[in-house]
């Protein structure tokens, strides 16, 4: 690194920092909104659309405890910015699933 380089500080640093975290939040959630909707109109079944819900949720009951800890231990930043990739790498492997047709959520339809 050269000595002119230099990091960002202060209110900006705080302001990128803040700045990513909305857009990754705001990535993640319209994520689950659209898996849902998506399970919906696959299934037509109001149960199968709950339990996306559930499986949405459950991971970060389960998780949260750990990862409090972790962020104790840890650099924040560097935590935060794997949390985010993990995220992005899982929206993306979902994305890639549907693609390639192994998404079938015809399991959950009702027989008629």
């Amino acid at each position: 690194m050269k000595a002119t380089d230099k990091r960002p500080s202060g209110m900006f640093a705080f302001t990128l920092v803040w700045l990513g975290q909305i857009v990754s939040v705001l990535a993640s959630s319209m994520s689950q909104f659209a898996l849902t909707i998506f399970m919906y109109q696959e299934t037509h079944s109001a149960t199968a659309m709950g339990l996306m819900q559930v499986f949405y949720f459950v991971p970060f009951l389960l998780v949260s405890p750990l990862a409090g800890v972790m962020v104790d231990r840890h650099n924040r930043k560097v935590m935060m910015m794997v949390s985010d990739l993990g995220s992005g790498l899982a929206t993306v492997c979902i994305l890639i699933l549907q693609l390639w047709a192994f998404c079938n959520f015809g399991i959950c339809t009702p027989q008629q």
